[in-house]
């Protein structure tokens, strides 16, 4: 893990360079709306920002939203681990819905567990904006990492 003087975590990347290759690669990105909002060594916070376009009847944020942001928070918390890797891809995601996701912004916050030569295990916990403390969903994944020769 890298660190700087004790305390505090430093990123493999820096937002900036994040954003152009998201603006560039992932055309999904900025069509749901998601913005980012940190990148650390292995922890990374994604934001949906609130669409109606984007939800059930109620505003209820649909799950398909829900699970996206998660996924896109891991991918940047591997970012923010060993750096923009376009080929990292998810192998498996599971999301668990513990209560609708209403009216508002939503944060999915990742961080890595385990990171090996090929596979990179994450958990990101899903909350509206203001109330970290109310998870409306967790999520596990896993995502393949590419051979070192490509």
């Amino acid at each position: 893990m890298s660190w700087t003087g004790g305390s505090e975590p430093i990123s493999a990347v820096d937002l900036e360079e994040v954003r152009s290759f998201f603006s560039k690669h992932l055309p999904f990105f900025d069509a749901f709306g998601f913005a980012i909002e940190s990148i650390s060594d292995g922890v990374a916070v994604a934001r949906f920002v609130y669409d109606e376009k984007w939800t059930r009847p109620y505003q209820i944020i649909n799950g398909g939203t829900l699970m996206a942001l998660a996924d896109v928070a891991v991918y940047m918390a591997i970012f923010g681990r060993i750096g923009i890797v376009p080929l990292a891809v998810t192998n498996e995601l599971k999301m668990n819905f513990l209560r609708p996701a209403m009216g508002g912004d939503v944060l999915a916050e990742a961080s890595l567990m385990k990171i090996g030569r090929r596979v990179a295990y994450a958990a990101a916990d899903v909350y509206v904006d203001g109330d970290p403390d109310r998870i409306v969903a967790h999520a596990t994944a896993s995502y393949i990492l590419p051979d070192a020769d490509g």
